[in-house]
């Protein structure tokens, strides 16, 4: 061995550390993860030797004694060969050669370069199970380096030597490194151990008891509660033989939204790897947090996430079936937790039973829908009405909700996302049920008709008022509905609701492509009058040419604003100039007398 011969890297070295800081790594501390990745490959690499080997990582910080940091590992170690081939070549190992890679969380040769992040050299001293002298290999940020020696005895194992750049002297700090160690190695198999001036903590102390299978539910809400800072309603384990996924789920104790992200915590061989699901969990699992490691998933270059191949959708398809088995159990195990899940996430349960069928038939009853008689859930619904009616979008029920009350008839608002997909299911299962849409238009198909030819008082209303609205593109119907405070209804053809919603000043758009649609032949709205409204009583008895057409015009725009319909600036100067002629009507009235 020549001692001052000087070595090339195999790479751009200055390239590849742009690469590390700029690109592959999300952030600079993450040369931590890489230091215990290689302790942790070497201690499993000897244990294949040695069953009964105490494996263990030792780091020292910087302090008043030393400028350096010292990562050491009692691990296979390397020899000079393994050392040019491990330390020099991107992407080789000889590791590789000698045991099987899937042992091994890293897999990638660079691990070792993203130290030169925070350091300008890079020294370690080695020596391998296999050979009886130790070597240091030195490496430099201008990419060369060398090897040398060890006269004196070492012990079997590795130690990587950091001096920090002075920008990066933060990460080093005590109480900075170890949060660092804790973030990435809290679940490690061997101890870890910081030493800092006098000073020593044993890291992962607390081992991974989310992976003990005798570890009780109390324990397991006990390590959630930490972990993410909230209590659960409830926690399961999960496990999968796709990936060899193990953990816990948590029921989280508050409402959810379809697109929140959850953070999670996710661990490939036991070193923490993600705070996302990876994709592991199911779309509709938005309500579930969960502590996971897998033993058999790889993970992308930066070993921040996983790759997304047959394994990991094997067990996604697994942890999926097992969060639903969960769902049909919990109300035999306990009710209590069964009716919390309820109540908090009833709209993601929803989601779900409206693509699983067993669980739809779990949780129908007890599941909540909103009514224009409140909250209902299926069950009351379902034992209190022999024709369950549902609108399918939401200015319908605002429209019928009030009117379908005043004659006891229960309506559902269907219009919330899976809930009318749901209803129709509900349909196909059980034949025995009535499930309709209802519109505002069949509602007022349902109103008792009145036949004006009987009174000529009455036809010569719907005569009159009819002509008024004529000008608007309206037809006239007159009723008898309840309640009777409602002097009038509108009525919109469904294309109609569309159009108005779709078309607007602020969407000129959709209004120019509108002028080239195709015409279809229009069905006119209806305004519909209530013969029992005391205003439409005295109406009937007005022949004004000028007060009557400007109550018709009051009418027609307050039932548009009743029925939450949009109003064009054309329709509310014409509610407002209608509104002035009463006013100046009533004033010339008042001075006259």
């Amino acid at each position: 061995m020549d001692e001052n011969q000087q070595y090339l890297f195999q790479v751009n070295l200055k390239g590849m550390i742009s690469l590390l800081s700029e690109h592959l790594y999300s952030n600079p501390n993450t040369f931590v993860r890489e230091l215990l990745q290689n302790g942790v490959d070497a201690i499993t690499a000897l244990r294949t030797m040695d069953e009964h080997h105490e494996g263990c990582i030792r780091i020292h910080l910087p302090d008043s004694k030393r400028a350096e940091l010292i990562f050491e590992d009692n691990g296979i170690g390397l020899k000079e060969d393994e050392i040019h081939k491990f330390l020099a070549v991107i992407g080789e190992s000889s590791k590789r050669e000698a045991f099987e890679a899937n042992d091994y969380i890293g897999k990638f040769g660079i691990g070792l370069l993203s130290c030169f992040v925070v350091s300008n050299e890079i020294i370690v001293e080695s020596r391998s199970a296999l050979s009886e002298t130790a070597v240091r290999w030195t490496g430099k940020s201008d990419g060369t380096y060398h090897i040398t020696p060890i006269e004196e005895e070492r012990p079997i194992g590795s130690k990587v030597i950091l001096y920090p750049k002075d920008e990066f002297k933060y990460l080093f700090k005590a109480d900075v490194f170890r949060k660092n160690l804790e973030y990435y190695g809290e679940a490690l198999p061997m101890p870890i151990y910081l030493h800092y001036e006098e000073t020593v903590h044993w890291i992962n102390e607390a081992g991974a008891l989310w992976l003990e299978s005798t570890t009780t539910k109390e324990e397991l809400l006990a390590i959630g509660r930490k972990a993410f800072n909230t209590g659960f309603l409830d926690a399961f384990p999960i496990s999968t033989s796709s990936g060899g996924v193990k953990g816990v789920a948590y029921i989280l104790p508050y409402k959810t939204q379809f697109s929140g992200k959850q953070t999670h915590k996710l661990f490939l061989k036991r070193m923490f790897l993600s705070d996302d699901d990876c994709r592991l969990l199911p779309k509709w699992a938005f309500f579930i947090r969960c502590i996971l490691n897998a033993e058999g998933l790889d993970a992308i270059a930066s070993r921040e996430a996983l790759v997304y191949n047959d394994a990991l959708k094997g067990a996604k398809k697994e942890i999926g079936n097992t969060i639903k088995a969960y769902l049909k159990s919990i109300g035999l195990i306990d009710h209590n937790i069964y009716q919390k899940l309820i109540s908090t996430h009833y709209l993601h349960l929803k989601a779900i039973a409206a693509e699983d069928n067993e669980l739809l038939q779990v949780f129908i009853d007890d599941l909540p829908f909103e009514t224009n008689k409140g909250i209902r859930t299926f069950r009351n619904i379902r034992e209190l009405e022999p024709t369950i009616f549902y609108t399918p979008n939401i200015d319908d029920f605002k429209q019928v909700r009030r009117i379908a009350g005043a004659q006891g008839t229960l309506i559902i608002n269907a219009a919330y996302t899976f809930e009318e997909e749901l209803l129709k299911k509900i349909q196909r299962l059980d034949s025995s049920l009535r499930i309709e849409q209802i519109s505002p238009g069949s509602l007022l198909n349902s109103f008792h008709a009145i036949d004006t030819s009987l009174d000529p008082a009455l036809a010569d209303f719907e005569i009159r008022a009819a002509e008024v609205l004529k000008k608007l593109n309206c037809t006239c119907s007159l009723k008898q509905f309840s309640p009777e405070d409602t002097p009038a209804i509108y009525v919109a053809p469904q294309d109609e609701i569309n159009v108005k919603q779709a078309v607007s000043p602020s969407n000129p758009l959709t209004a120019t492509l509108s002028a080239f649609a195709p015409k279809k032949k229009a069905v006119q709205p209806v305004l519909c009058f209530n013969a029992d409204n005391k205003l439409v009583k005295s109406m009937i008895g007005i022949k004004d040419p000028y007060v009557f057409p400007s109550i018709v015009h009051i009418l027609y725009v307050q039932s548009l604003l009743l029925g939450k319909y949009p109003v064009s600036d054309t329709e509310m100067n014409l509610f407002n100039e209608a509104l002035h002629s009463l006013i100046i009507m009533g004033m010339e009235h008042f001075i006259n007398i």
